[in-house]
């Protein structure tokens, strides 16, 4: 094994990472790894590379080392380099660093310090009291302060091994968050590397594409269909006076003990969901038109775009969603954190479904999610605007030159 290295994370809203039982009062590496890869998955997509599906029953769907060309280039008195080389040919770009069946990741990530901080939420509703206790269960603490880990590659390709992670972790931290459970504002972080891993995304994009050339990885088989491709991402952040967030701050309804310490507003329920007033993008779209279903096995544009309400209808009689249509939300808040001036940054973000219409018969494009998330921002917030914004398919152009 190669030295270890020191990475903090910052977290500016706490982390998520639950384990097989759905509760995260610790940090599950493997749930922060998880997340990293779905990360990497949109960034190869994004970028025309072949990307497994390591889930699948379908052989054909998950990459394996090819140990039979492996040992066949070995008899043909091949150097290790070469072999090796042979056998990845049926390993895509994710697994080559993530790995697979014969092919070890490229590297191991252990915690060191992960202190942790009481869950809560605020919410202006009484009926979300009730959805957020029975989402959340019960787990009473989360990851929260500087948590640190250590970091080290497997002798294999060890500075690629580097570069990407950085990337990695360069773009869930600045375009989006780090860990599970991200339309509910976990996972905002600042990420610290240390100088061996000083790496710009532009620099990482650049060695992720010589990786893609032809012969060098697996570049076909079947694929997977889903939204997650960075050619659909976009991101926005804004900075929202402290007034505009007074109904939260001083939030009637709480779930858990709300830390003293905390520079954050666990709000997110409200902001995507609905809530008193104006609040809730959800009840914001179903007013301008947009439909959500009303049958266990149909989905409908609302639900495409915010994922489908799990269960609905009176007490006694409620109606489930199939499970099979359950589907993650394409557009995340994170929870409004304070800047020194006493301001919120609030962070959103999300993949546009290439296939969904507005009701209006438009293409749901990034650029036209950009406006939706722009339109409801200044519904509920005023005048407020995008600090920055930035679109998936321009940071993948960074390598040829665009800004960073």
């Amino acid at each position: 094994m190669a030295e270890a290295l020191t990475i903090t994370l910052k977290t500016l809203t706490p982390l998520w990472t639950g384990g097989a039982d759905g509760t995260s009062d610790r940090l599950h590496v493997t749930g922060l790894i998880g997340s990293l890869r779905w990360w990497y998955e949109a960034i190869v997509r994004g970028m025309g590379g072949y990307v497994c599906d390591p889930t699948s029953e379908d052989s054909k769907s998950r990459c394996e080392f090819d140990t039979k060309a492996y040992e066949q280039a070995k008899r043909d008195k091949k150097s290790d380099t070469e072999a090796v080389r042979e056998g990845l040919k049926t390993v895509c770009p994710v697994c080559y660093v993530f790995g697979a069946t014969g092919w070890a990741r490229l590297f191991q990530l252990q915690t060191i310090d992960v202190p942790t901080t009481p869950l809560h939420f605020c919410t202006t509703l009484l009926m979300n009291q009730g959805w957020l206790k029975r989402i959340f269960g019960s787990t009473t603490q989360v990851p929260y302060g500087n948590v640190r880990f250590q970091f080290v590659t497997r002798r294999q390709d060890e500075n690629y091994a580097k570069s990407q992670f950085a990337l990695i972790l360069r773009v869930a931290a600045e375009y989006g968050g780090i860990g599970a459970r991200l339309q509910h504002g976990f996972g905002q972080v600042d990420p610290q590397l240390p100088s061996e891993m000083q790496v710009s995304i532009a620099d990482g994009i650049k060695q992720l594409t010589a990786k893609l050339q032809p012969g060098e990885l697996r570049s076909s088989g079947p694929r997977v269909e889903t939204p997650f491709d960075f050619r659909n991402f976009v991101s926005l952040t804004y900075t929202v006076p402290d007034s505009a967030l007074r109904d939260f701050v001083n939030a009637r309804f709480l779930v858990g003990t709300r830390p003293q310490s905390a520079s954050y507003l666990p709000c997110v329920f409200d902001l995507r969901y609905k809530s008193r007033g104006k609040w809730g993008m959800r009840q914001w779209l179903k007013q301008k038109g947009w439909k959500e279903s009303a049958k266990e096995d149909q989905l409908s544009e609302l639900d495409l775009l915010l994922g489908p309400r799990s269960q609905w209808g009176p007490k006694g009689r409620e109606k489930k969603i199939d499970e099979k249509l359950r589907t993650a939300s394409r557009v995340f808040f994170g929870m409004p954190y304070q800047l020194p001036n006493g301001n919120y940054h609030l962070h959103v973000f999300g993949f546009a479904p290439p296939d969904l219409q507005s009701p209006d018969g438009k293409s749901l494009t990034p650029e036209a999610m950009r406006d939706l998330c722009n339109e409801y921002m200044r519904y509920v917030f005023g005048k407020v605007k995008p600090q920055n914004t930035i679109f998936g398919k321009d940071a993948l152009n960074l390598a040829n030159g665009g800004r960073e």
